[in-house]
């Protein structure tokens, strides 16, 4: 299947997603996007009782949140030819631990608990999974007036494993996305430059898998920050990156230390443009529902 697949998702989602324990590569993350993209865009109603679909996965025991998963949109939304090929991916998200937001310590969540009963297969396309119902409530647009447009055909391509982090950042920076006050950034819009201090560098990039600076340039950011395989895969999604280390004296001597890291991020001219899906509305009678298929 050659046609992109494109979602709408969270700004806040996209510009606090966090890395908390595990590993977690860029088509991990692409597959359980690809694997809720159907309930991202719902417009939540009220039961009966007057609790959202978003309040039943908030308050439920274990953090669990089932919803119908569409095989096809997997392999899609991946480029993978087999649902075989999923399999480590979703192994890996079982074992990684994921938080949103910025501004301090986050409860750490799993991704993905598991399938209901069987695996999406040729024989059963569409299944029921279970995955985070507090990051599902998080990530879906309701509320968010400024939601993203995620290219996951680029993400499940991108090298780096970091580079799906990242690149949800940009996007989350450019639509307005908030940032603590301690780092300098310019308006939203289709170019954006955010100034980070050393000290919450893996915060404002997802993870603290890498901890020095070369490191960062080593897996991320290429020799001196200047271009490496992040800067490349965000290119093929249609966002140009631009990195910047930024030094000072240490203590009272001359020798300089890095500080910070200017990052820029600017959409592309004439990169392809998708609006985002129309979001359908979830009848109330229907909002909740965990027996019946759609």
């Amino acid at each position: 299947m050659s046609r992109s697949v494109v979602i709408p998702l969270s700004r806040y989602f996209a510009g606090g997603l966090c890395l908390r324990g595990g590993s977690l590569t860029s088509l991990d993350l692409c597959l359980w996007l690809a694997a809720v993209s159907g309930t991202l865009a719902l417009v939540d109603e009220p039961d009966e009782s007057g609790l959202t679909m978003r309040d039943h996965w908030i308050t439920a025991r274990g953090d669990a949140a089932p919803v119908w998963i569409a095989g096809p949109v997997l392999l899609q939304a991946t480029g993978q030819r087999g649902y075989a090929l999923l399999e480590r991916s979703f192994e890996r998200l079982a074992e990684a631990r994921v938080s949103i937001g910025l501004h301090g310590p986050a409860d750490a969540h799993r991704l993905w608990h598991g399938w209901e009963a069987t695996p999406v297969s040729k024989e059963d396309p569409i299944d029921r999974g279970v995955v985070s119902g507090m990051m599902l409530s998080q990530a879906m647009i309701e509320g968010d007036p400024h939601p993203v447009a995620v290219k996951l055909s680029a993400m499940a391509a991108f090298r780096s494993r970091f580079s799906a982090l990242i690149y949800l950042r940009a996007l989350g920076w450019m639509a307005g996305a908030g940032t603590p006050k301690a780092w300098s950034r310019t308006k939203p819009g289709p170019r954006v430059t955010v100034t980070v201090p050393i000290g919450d560098l893996h915060r404002a990039l997802g993870t603290d898998s890498l901890a020095m600076v070369g490191d960062w340039n080593a897996k991320c950011f290429g020799p001196g920050g200047r271009g490496g395989p992040v800067h490349e895969d965000l290119a093929t999604a249609g966002i140009r990156l631009k990195t910047e280390w930024l030094t000072g004296a240490a203590g009272y001597g001359t020798r300089q230390v890095p500080t910070g890291l200017r990052i820029t991020v600017s959409t592309i001219a004439g990169a392809e443009r998708r609006p985002l899906p129309r979001r359908p509305r979830q009848s109330s009678s229907s909002s909740i529902s965990a027996s019946s298929r759609p």
